[in-house]
């Protein structure tokens, strides 16, 4: 374990960068108030499918998602690596997408109004089920209502070691039932 230098996210970046993530976008919207950030997802039930996201509590996005109980994951392609790194970043005035030229993908009605990002490999819209303060981090649990997938994308963004990657080739064929799913 290393040794404690006083900077509180140095053990965050030595082991926690070690998981790899395929990168999303977090997006959040309350009338013409659009926001997002990159951030990290994964399933966490089957039946209703949900998804959980960690948000900081003080940013624009997820102050959006707990004033409207809704969210929209969009998981990147390995093209969309420039998007990653606009939406990682601050940006000036109401709509975080127009400010940062990030074309977005907007939600089907029954999704609430977070948009989406366009050309992702697939983009789910969630309804929150769920909040949880995690140490410096709101984890939200949502019940995925709405997606679309771009079924001629495979090629994921990821991101490993604080550095973007992709994943490259498939392994094996698709598991027609069970893990990995």
């Amino acid at each position: 374990m290393p040794e404690n230098t006083g900077d509180r996210y140095g053990l965050a970046r030595t082991v926690l960068s070690r998981i790899p993530h395929g990168v999303a976008i977090i997006g959040a919207a309350d009338g013409a108030e659009r926001s997002c950030a990159t951030g990290t997802a994964m399933y966490v039930s089957f039946d209703p499918p949900m998804l959980a996201i960690a948000e900081h509590p003080g940013s624009r996005t997820c102050k959006l998602i707990q004033r409207t109980g809704a969210f929209s994951v969009s998981f990147l392609h390995s093209s969309q690596q420039d998007i990653a790194e606009r939406a990682g970043r601050s940006a000036e005035g109401p709509d975080k997408f127009a400010s940062l030229k990030i074309k977005p993908l907007d939600a089907p009605d029954r999704a609430g109004g977070a948009p989406g990002v366009a050309g992702s490999i697939a983009v789910m819209w969630c309804k929150v089920r769920d909040v949880s303060e995690t140490g410096d981090h709101l984890l939200f649990t949502g019940e995925v209502v709405a997606h679309h997938i771009d079924e001629a994308k495979i090629d994921a963004l990821l991101r490993y070691r604080r550095r973007y990657a992709h994943i490259g080739h498939e392994t094996s064929v698709e598991a027609p039932e069970g893990y990995p799913t």
